[in-house]
Parts: C-alpha cells; sequence; structure tokens
C-alpha cells in the first residue's frame, strides 16, 4: 500500500487532524475575541472624555457670567477645552475616512469649537448672553452626536464580538457533530464488529468474519483478524483431525491390548485347551483388526501331516483333515509371509522350538496388513503356542506325577507289605517243618508268630490305605497336622503340642506329604510303643534355610531290644527323609524319653541361587 495514500486514509491521522481543526476554532475564537474585545475597550474612555465636553461647554458659560474676558480661569478652561477635543482616546478612534460619520460628527464639534463657541467667548461682556447661550446649545449637541456616535461604534463592535463568538461556536459545533458522526458512522460498526469476533474467538469459534474492508487502521485490523480465524480456524480442524486420529489409534491400542488381556487369561485359564475357546480367539481377532477370515491349523502328530483346522467364521469347519491340497504344507519350514497367490499371510505358532502349526490370515487380492495387525497377529500366535507348550507340559508333568506316585506305591508296598508277607511266609515255612516234625509246641510259637505278623501286616495295610487317601488342603500343612493332632489325641492317652511356625512354608506338596506321614509315623509308633503322657511337633529353621522337624516325647524311651513293626516304621521314615533329601536322627532324652528329628533343606530354597559375599 501507497505511504501517502495509507496517511491520507489513517483513522489516527484523521482523529488528530479533527482534534486539531477543533483546537485551532477554539484558539482562534479565544484569540478574535479577545482582540475584539481589547478593541473595544477604548470606547468608554473615548465617551467619558466626549461626554466631558458638554460640562466644559457649560462651565464655560457660566464663567463667562461671572468673570471676565482676560481672567485665568477662563483661559485654563479654554485650554482644558481644547486638549479634551484633542484627547488621545477620542483621536485613536475617529476613523481616517471623512466620509465616515463618526468622523464627520467629529469634524462638527472641533468645527463648532473653532468657528463658533470659542471667537463668541466675549459676547456676554458685549451683553448678548442669549446668545453665547445659543452657541453652547449648539456645541453641546454636535457633542451628543459625537457621543452617539462613538457609543454605536462600541455596540457595534460588541455586537461583533457577539457575532463572532457565536459563529465559532456554531462552526465549532458543526464540526464536532461531524466528527461525533464520523465516530458513530464509521468506527464504531466495524469496532463493533470486530468486538463480536473476538468474543466468538475467546469462547473457540473461530468462524467469524469481519465484513470492513476500509484502508485505515480498522481496516487493516479487521484483514488481520480475518487471516488469524482463518489460520486457527484450519489449525483447529487439523489438530481435531489429529486428536481424532489419535483417539482412534488409542481406542484401536485399547482394544487390541484387551483382545490380548481376554486371549491370555482364555488360554491360560483352560485346561486342556478347546476348539471353541482358540475358535473364540480367532473370531476376536478377526473383529478387532478387520480382516480376515483367519485360519488356525495345528498340528497333531509328529509327521506334520494331521492337522486340525479351525475358523474364525462361524461358517467355516473346524474338522480333522489329511495333508490339504492347497496352500502350503503345514510342515513348512517358512515361519511367515505372504503366499504366492498373494491374498494369504501367515505366522508360525511356534514356542521354544516346538512347531504347532500355522495362523493364516485370508485378504483380498493386493491388500497389505498394516503394521500394527502384524504385530497382533504374531503375538496372538506367541500366546497360543505358550498356551499349547504349557498345555503340552501340564500333560507332561501329570504323567511324570503319576509314574512317580506309582513308583510311591510300589516302594510302599515293597517296604512294608511285601517285607510282611515275606516274614510270614518264611513263618508258614518254619511251621510245614515243625508240623512234619510233630513238634506241637514250636508249632504254637510258630502260629502265635504267624498271628502277631498278620496282625502287623493288617496295621500296615490300613496305614498305607490311609496314606494313599492322605491330601493336603487349601488351608495347608499346618491345618492338616492340626487335623493329625485331634485324631492322635483321640486315639492315644497323651496330650499333643504343636509348635513352631507352619504358615508360609517353602514346601512342594510332595515335601508336604512326606513331612505329614513322618509325624503321623513317629506319633504311631508314640502310641503303640512309649506310654507317653505328652508328646511335642515342633518345626524350627536355622540361619542356613534348614528345616529341622522334631517330635518329643516324654515315653519309656527306646531300648535295645525294639519291636520289629517299631523298626519298619523307622526305614519307612528313613526312606521319606532321603526323599526330602535329609537325615533322620532318633535318640533318646534323659531322664526319659525319645527325639525324632529330620533336618533337611526344601527343594525350592536349594534351586534358588546363593548370593556373592
Amino acid at each position: 500500500m501507497n505511504g501517502a495514500f495509507y496517511l491520507r486514509r489513517s483513522l489516527m491521522l484523521r482523529m488528530l487532524v479533527a482534534m486539531a481543526a477543533i483546537s485551532c476554532l477554539a484558539l482562534v475564537s479565544l484569540l478574535g475575541s479577545i482582540v475584539i474585545a481589547k478593541s473595544a475597550g477604548g470606547y468608554a474612555d473615548a465617551i467619558n472624555q466626549a461626554g466631558s465636553l458638554r460640562m466644559q461647554a457649560y462651565r464655560l458659560l457660566a464663567t463667562s457670567e461671572l468673570l471676565p474676558a482676560d481672567h485665568p480661569r477662563r483661559r485654563w478652561q479654554h485650554e482644558q477645552m481644547e486638549a479634551t477635543l484633542a484627547a488621545g482616546a477620542i483621536l485613536a478612534l475617529i476613523p481616517v475616512d471623512a466620509d465616515d460619520p463618526l468622523r464627520e460628527a467629529y469634524d462638527r464639534v472641533v468645527e463648532c469649537w473653532h468657528e463658533t463657541l470659542r471667537p463668541n467667548r466675549v459676547d456676554f461682556e458685549g451683553g448678548d448672553v442669549f446668545r453665547l447661550d445659543d452657541r453652547v446649545a449648539e456645541f453641546v449637541d454636535k457633542v451628543d452626536i459625537l457621543v452617539g456616535r462613538l457609543q454605536e461604534y462600541a455596540e457595534s463592535k460588541v455586537v461583533f464580538l457577539e457575532v463572532f463568538q457565536g459563529a465559532s461556536l456554531a462552526i465549532l459545533v458543526v464540526f464536532m457533530v461531524m466528527v461525533v458522526y464520523r465516530i458513530v458512522c464509521g468506527v464504531m460498526p466495524p469496532f463493533r464488529d470486530l468486538i463480536r469476533v473476538v468474543n466468538g474467538v475467546m469462547v473457540g469459534d473461530f468462524s467469524g468474519r469481519t465484513i470492513y474492508r476500509g484502508n485505515d487502521e480498522l481496516g487493516l485490523l479487521s484483514r488481520t483478524i480475518n487471516k488469524m480465524n482463518a489460520s486457527l480456524s484450519e489449525m483447529y480442524g487439523q489438530l481435531e483431525k489429529r486428536v481424532a486420529a489419535k483417539t482412534h489409534e488409542l481406542k484401536r491400542s485399547n482394544d487390541a491390548l484387551r483382545m490380548l488381556y481376554l486371549t491370555a487369561r482364555r488360554l491360560n485359564g483352560v485346561t486342556p485347551l478347546t476348539r471353541e475357546e482358540l475358535e473364540e480367539v480367532l473370531r476376536q481377532l478377526e473383529a478387532v483388526t478387520d480382516e480376515g477370515p483367519f485360519e488356525l491349523r495345528l498340528s497333531m502328530g509328529g509327521n506334520g501331516k494331521d492337522i486340525v483346522r479351525l475358523s474364525s467364521r462361524p461358517g467355516a469347519e473346524s474338522a480333522f483333515v489329511q495333508a490339504p491340497t492347497r496352500g502350503r504344507d503345514i510342515s513348512d519350514k517358512a515361519t511367515s509371509g505372504p503366499y504366492a497367490n498373494g491374498n494369504e499371510y501367515a505366522v508360525r505358532v511356534r514356542e521354544a522350538g516346538r512347531d504347532f502349526g500355522e495362523l493364516r490370515v485370508h485378504q483380498p487380492p493386493g491388500h497389505m496388513l498394516a503394521q500394527w495387525k502384524i504385530e497382533l497377529v504374531e503375538t496372538v500366535a506367541r500366546l497360543i503356542a505358550a498356551a499349547l507348550s504349557l498345555s503340552e507340559k501340564g500333560d507332561e508333568q501329570r504323567r511324570l506325577a503319576l509314574m512317580d506316585e506309582r513308583a510311591v506305591i510300589a516302594r510302599e508296598l515293597h517296604d512294608s507289605l511285601a517285607q510282611s508277607l515275606s516274614y510270614l511266609k518264611i513263618q508258614v515255612t518254619r511251621l510245614q517243618m515243625q508240623l512234619d516234625q510233630q513238634r506241637h509246641e514250636q508249632v504254637a510259637q510258630v502260629v502265635a508268630e504267624l498271628r502277631h505278623g498278620l496282625n502287623s501286616s493288617y496295621r500296615q495295610l490300613r496305614e498305607l490305605l490311609n496314606t494313599f487317601r492322605l491330601r493336603i488342603h487349601e488351608s495347608g500343612l499346618e491345618a492338616a497336622l492340626e487335623e493329625t493332632v485331634q485324631e492322635y489325641s483321640k486315639r492315644g492317652d497323651f496330650e499333643l503340642t504343636l509348635k513352631g511356625q507352619w504358615s508360609g512354608l517353602s514346601l512342594t506338596p510332595n515335601e508336604e506329604i512326606h513331612v505329614l506321614q513322618i509325624v503321623r509315623e513317629s506319633l504311631s509308633n508314640v502310641a503303640r510303643h512309649a506310654r507317653a503322657r505328652h508328646c511335642t511337633i515342633s518345626l524350627a529353621v536355622d540361619d542356613t534355610g534348614h528345616y529341622q522337624l522334631s517330635v518329643t516325647d516324654d515315653g519309656v524311651g527306646i531300648g535295645p531290644q525294639s519291636d520289629p513293626s517299631m523298626s519298619h516304621g523307622m526305614a519307612i521314615m528313613e526312606e521319606r527323609a532321603r526323599s526330602l533329601s535329609g537325615k533322620l536322627t532318633v535318640r533318646g532324652i534323659k531322664p526319659c524319653g525319645t527325639v525324632v528329628t529330620v533336618r533337611f533343606l526344601p527343594r525350592l530354597l536349594a534351586q534358588l541361587p546363593v548370593a556373592s559375599e
């Protein structure tokens, strides 16, 4: 924009010009009033001077009657009259123009004085008093005309001052009205429009636009605000789009995380995995990614030919198939990637070197999966592989537990019933020999030993049945020991006490069974052989982390001739102590009693790494 044109259109410059004009008008009006008032100030003095001529004329008339013509007073009066006629206050106001009425009136007064009144001042001496009086009256009339003219001129000055001030005020008022009109009609509408747009911006509305297009400051401000609103509106729209995109991404991420969480819970919470659970995972994956259908092919055998096929679509078949005829073989070594026809994407379901199959997603030709969808499919494939691996490991652990339980049963039968039956077999052989030799006394002894052996075998059978039925419920080892204490308190005639910290122990289920069986075997020996009045079961942990289980009674103690059944029970406890990787110690205490001690390190603590000092 041209600088000179902008200055001509500048609102601030126009305001300054208007204010300068108003100030100039006020200043001119003030100065004019001062000048006019100043010019009108001399008329009052001139009127006074002119009016005094009448008094001096009458004074001359009076002194002419009383004093002679050459009297000093009369001469002074004549001089005073001439001085008044030539006074500067009067002469300053007398115009130079001879045709001016004031000039004519002044000239007549002077003429009357010089030609009529002053030459005839001696008329009184000749006795013509009336003639002198007529001359004075004529002079006074001419003075009255002069004073009237001076008064008219003075009044004209005042009127001119009033007219000048009125005109100045009128011009000032008109100019101010024009300025106010210009402000109201030319400044306030665009200013209100600007305020409307700015108020809209304050509440987040960037659609407002101003309509003023002037070349002044308001026009520049209007165009700037319109551009700013356009920029802000575009920026706000972009921010809204970005926020919507981020919100969509967050929702998508939340859906994916929720789907992964539910998938992990579903796959890890079902043992064994069912076809319905895997199909539900595929349906959720299809719903989150909006792709599909998804197909899961799992290998059912080591040859990779027998597979189970699961689909995310309700109408698809989920059945065992043999050697699929299309696509790649399930035993293909490629881990993942698009198929040759370009409409399938496959991810291997693999965990720790074990290949369970593959997860396929069918796509339209030319369609490529987004990166986050690929990562989600791969994560779900890993979750499925981990779940299948855990399921296989669980089955393997159950098989090992079953084999271990069978080995325990075989060991228990071998250490108890098998030995008792061997002992009874020997006794039957002795009985046969005694019968053949007709030794009736030895026969009775052998029969008694057979009876005692049968009773012992029957007791061992009951103990084994109790052992095989024994379970550690959810309350833990401490609750099972309390039940055992109540059981043996009823069976025996001694008081039982349970001491030590039994809750929160780092024991496996098998170790808890062994500890419980050692306690039960020890209490069984106390009930049958010790004849004790009190028995204490305690557990302590030393600084090295080893557990020390003790069963202490105040019975008769262990003698050199112990009951064979008791020795057999000790052998079983030693076997259980070895299973705990511990050592069994049985010793007598003074003055009486026996203490059975088992010291061992739990397997969970033994597997922890030892911290270096």
